[in-house]
């Protein structure tokens, strides 16, 4: 009977801190292109190469200056910081991306990880969950997601507010 009791107790718990997830979140659409990132790339260990043009590791740090799809969002922009470090086993750079959204009304942040191939510059199309955020975004849960196409940018910020008060 005790066993029964804690493992109801820790069912019981688990629900209590699951997150309300709403069917219909809010979404902020964002482009940028290649002219509006200012972009620094550092090599790690002392310029160490694995092979010819191929780095140890490398860190990006990057700003870009994003448009609202609804020209009324104000100064928007994206501050990515990426550390890199080449795995000689899959010959790919295995990246680890923190990414934060300044908005007018407060901040948004997301961090996921992806593989880069050497010498391929724009980071493969990828969903990272939302990790919080500051201001209006304060306690929130959702998506970042970035597809490169035709020269452009296109963010999505799909997020809805947590039941943490």
């Amino acid at each position: 009977m005790k066993p029964i009791l804690v493992v109801c107790t820790i069912l019981l718990a688990f629900t209590a801190c699951k997150q309300h997830k709403d069917p219909n979140p809010a979404v902020i659409d964002l482009t940028y292109q290649q002219t509006d990132i200012q972009k620094q790339f550092d090599t790690l260990y002392n310029h160490q190469q694995a092979d010819s043009g191929v780095y140890s590791g490398l860190i990006e740090q990057a700003l870009a200056i994003c448009h609202d799809s609804t020209g009324k969002g104000g100064a928007i922009t994206q501050d990515v910081f990426s550390s890199m470090y080449y795995n000689l086993h899959s010959k790919q750079y295995d990246c680890v991306t923190t990414t934060v959204f300044q908005l007018p009304d407060g901040s948004i942040s997301a961090i996921g990880s992806f593989n880069l191939t050497p010498g391929d510059t724009i980071a493969p199309d990828h969903d990272f969950p939302v990790t919080g955020g500051s201001g209006t975004y304060h306690h929130i849960a959702g998506t970042y997601t970035r597809k490169y196409r035709d020269g452009v940018y296109h963010v999505k910020l799909s997020y809805y507010k947590t039941d943490q008060q």
